[in-house]
């Protein structure tokens, strides 16, 4: 009869400090969430600011619509996003998308380098108007982009 309280004692108190255990772990797991959503939230925040730099650096023509576009691409796709309901942008993005650049670029002949300039540049120049409209738009649709 002793033997079965003290057994019962022991394994209530068993019970107690495994049920602290996981109260405490519990704890740490929804510390750790808040922390999560900040974070997540904070991205949010710089990719939307990335997001306006870029478009309107690229409307004031501080930065090429070749690149801006490939930037747009990168910081739109974590808000699952692209560039389709901004024509003008992706035909000039599916246009640059595959040409070299950094070293690959360095690595090709002048005659091939001078050839690709020229068909971005060109595409650049049909597609200027027309970007630079859909960059007003963008920047409206950042301000309404939810969190990621």
């Amino acid at each position: 009869m002793i033997w079965t309280i003290i057994l019962s004692l022991f394994a209530l108190a068993i019970i107690a400090v495994l049920s602290w255990y996981a109260f405490r772990l519990l704890k740490q797991v929804k510390h750790q969430q808040k922390i999560m959503i900040k974070a997540k939230a904070q991205r949010a925040i710089r990719l939307k600011e990335s997001i306006e730099i870029i478009a309107k650096a690229m409307k004031q023509k501080e930065c090429n619509h070749s690149e801006g576009v490939i930037r747009l691409t990168m910081l739109l796709m974590p808000f699952g996003k692209n560039l389709q309901p901004y024509p003008a942008m992706s035909e000039l993005y599916d246009i640059v998308r595959d040409m070299p650049t950094h070293e690959a670029r360095k690595m090709l002949g002048k005659q091939e380098r001078m050839r690709l300039d020229l068909e971005r540049e060109s595409a650049e120049a049909k597609l200027e108007q027309d970007i630079v409209e859909e960059l007003k738009q963008l920047l409206d649709d950042i301000q309404k982009l939810g969190e990621i």
